[in-house]
């Protein structure tokens, strides 16, 4: 079978619906993609795993579906906590996060964070547009910005905290803490070394943009994991 478009989609889908597309992804089938009646596509929602599905008419303001192709892989990954940082690196970290399989994002705010840059829509739809490409079959679940105390309190499980300034070499856990652009204050760092479930962790010699950072600390968390 041809490799389809992977697409994402908030809607049931079993055998035999027809489920009508949102607009906006009408005008990116029609428009942008060029797809004409009875073009195929692959969608997902997150919960019933990949369907075959073709276009309705010219238009794309319906889709039937036609049979599934993958089923939904059982829930887990990563939580990955992060200091807000600028615009570009936020959006790259999403980006990066959702390819590498994360199932969480909780946004935290630090003293150097940027705050004006958490905006819920566009932050998940950077998130469907990365799982789309990436072709993986559910988005991260992005939890509301916590402030960094407030997480602080609520943690009761493993983290490794990527701390520039050293630290022993990561081992598995269920999260993984990344700062901002310029790191935590000295209060911050003082609160973090004082919590029990986090485990400072080093990511090599060298200072990293936060974006490297989230990569860097999610790989080796991953890699600890496979290793454990």
């Amino acid at each position: 079978m041809a490799v389809l478009k992977h697409l994402y989609l908030a809607a049931p889908l079993q055998a035999g619906l027809l489920v009508p597309l949102p607009a906006p992804l009408q005008a990116r089938l029609s428009r942008v993609l060029r797809l004409g009646a009875g073009a195929e596509v692959a969608l997902f929602n997150g919960v019933d795993g990949l369907w075959r599905a073709r276009l309705a008419n010219s238009k794309a303001t319906q889709a039937e579906v036609l049979e599934q192709v993958r089923p939904q892989p059982a829930p887990h990954g990563t939580t990955l906590v992060l200091g807000l940082p600028k615009r570009d690196a936020w959006e790259a970290a999403l980006r990066q996060a959702t390819e590498l399989g994360v199932a969480t994002i909780q946004p935290v705010g630090t003293q150097f964070s940027q705050r004006d840059t958490f905006n819920v829509a566009r932050a998940e739809a950077i998130l469907i547009e990365a799982a789309e490409q990436c072709e993986r079959l559910s988005l991260p679940t992005l939890l509301p910005l916590l402030s960094l105390e407030a997480w602080l309190k609520i943690l009761r499980t493993p983290c490794l905290w990527a701390y520039e300034r050293g630290g022993s070499a990561p081992t598995p856990a269920t999260a993984v803490l990344v700062g901002p652009e310029g790191g935590f204050s000295p209060a911050e760092v003082a609160l973090l070394s004082a919590h029990p479930h986090l485990q400072p962790c080093s990511l090599g010699p060298t200072i990293l943009r936060t974006d490297t950072a989230v990569v860097a600390a999610l790989v080796a968390t991953l890699t600890a994991a496979r290793l454990a």
